[in-house]
């Protein structure tokens, strides 16, 4: 299969680790996956908002918890390949901003303030592979193959890296998905197996055909593409507690969104 994507995209995947405490000192902590973006003038981190406000999902029961400190670790590249070799593990302060319309779960760290030394960012998504409102409405189709590296239980132990999974799109991307009061938003539901750790992965929709030239010619021919956020998954709604094999992500154009606020 041509894809589009190289084992440098695996990279733009680092773990996130937040921890809140309340006014009496309870701690409470959660890790997930967020990425870098960079923007016309800045890198900006993404991830979800659950992934940063305990209380977004969780309802009033930890609603009194607040965000204090952000530690991220990935990997950094070794020139000239940027081979991803060294590991890199960071902390940021809290300068969170999440999506105005609260049905989308995105939360933005800007301005990047490190604590401390090592903050190096060797692997980011540039503002140029963002797929565009237009790009929606016209290249993007059900059934086009997604990936998302991330950190779901099952990563690579060996030296902390993220892994790949991937999956089809299953709800027409030109619309925004609903399922009952669970998800909505601009959002969009695909075939893919995510799983707790996974929250905050970006999502990137494959090459799709063969690049035209030296005589080739194909019409549909659609460059990889960075589309979205992952956000979680619906249960299987037998017990409650099964993947039903469906996940869901927000739209790049809802990232783009909250970076330019």
């Amino acid at each position: 299969m041509i894809h589009g994507l190289s084992n440098q995209f695996l990279y733009s995947a680092y773990k996130i680790k937040a921890t809140f405490a309340d006014e009496i000192g309870r701690v409470r902590c959660g890790q997930g996956t967020c990425f870098f973006v960079k923007d016309r003038t800045k890198l900006v981190l993404i991830t979800n908002r659950h992934v940063l406000d305990l209380g977004y999902k969780s309802g009033q029961e930890f609603s009194a918890y607040t965000l204090r400190e952000i530690e991220v670790s990935g990997k950094i590249g070794q020139p000239p390949h940027n081979t991803p070799i060294g590991d890199v593990v960071f902390s940021l302060q809290p300068n969170v901003r999440f999506h105005p319309h609260d049905d989308n779960d995105i939360a933005c760290v800007a301005p990047l303030l490190p604590v401390g030394a090592g903050a190096r960012i060797d692997y980011f998504i540039p503002w140029s592979m963002f797929a565009t409102a237009a790009e929606y409405m016209s290249d993007l189709s059900v059934c086009d193959f997604v990936a998302f590296p991330g950190y779901p239980p099952w990563h690579d132990d060996e030296a902390n890296r993220p892994i790949f999974r991937s999956g089809t799109i299953s709800s027409d991307p030109r619309f925004n998905y609903r399922c009952r009061d669970s998800v909505r938003g601009d959002c969009v539901a695909y075939e893919a197996f995510s799983y707790g750790g996974s929250s905050g992965s970006p999502v990137f929709a494959l090459q799709k055909g063969i690049r035209p030239g030296l005589g080739i010619q194909f019409p549909d021919f659609r460059e990889a593409r960075f589309i979205g956020i992952n956000a979680g998954h619906l249960r299987n709604e037998r017990d409650g507690q099964g993947h039903s094999g469906i996940s869901y992500f927000f739209k790049s154009t809802a990232i783009a969104e909250l970076i330019e606020i």
